[in-house]
């Protein structure tokens, strides 16, 4: 009987731990060199941004004119003009495409699957 009280214990605490201890990423998204085209690529008048890996980041990215997927699914949590909402969209893999009207005003968070 305290084998089994003893074994119970064991198995609830890890059980307690693994509930309270928040689970991490294996993944992350994380900024690259454009030199691949499976990359997600963002473009504004500063030049190309590029990023790989899935996961999520929080950025700011402004004025972005021109987007390129790669080999990505993507969501953009962005602002679209100034004084606007955030708004979000996915983009599947490889798609390319200007933004309609003025740039992104800015893109506050980068998804990909």
């Amino acid at each position: 009987m305290k084998r089994f009280i003893t074994r119970l214990a064991v198995v609830a605490t890890a059980g307690a731990m693994a509930a309270v201890l928040p689970a991490s990423s294996a993944f992350a998204v994380n900024r690259t060199d454009c030199d691949e085209l499976g990359l997600l690529m963002l473009h504004n008048s500063g030049g190309s941004l590029c990023f790989a890996n899935a996961g999520a980041q929080s950025v700011a990215i402004y004025g972005v004119d021109r987007i390129w997927t790669g080999n990505n699914k993507v969501t953009l949590e962005y602002v679209p003009r100034l004084g606007a909402p955030t708004t979000s969209a996915t983009v599947d893999k490889w798609q390319f495409g200007n933004v309609p009207g003025e740039p992104i005003h800015k893109i506050t968070k980068i998804v990909i699957w």
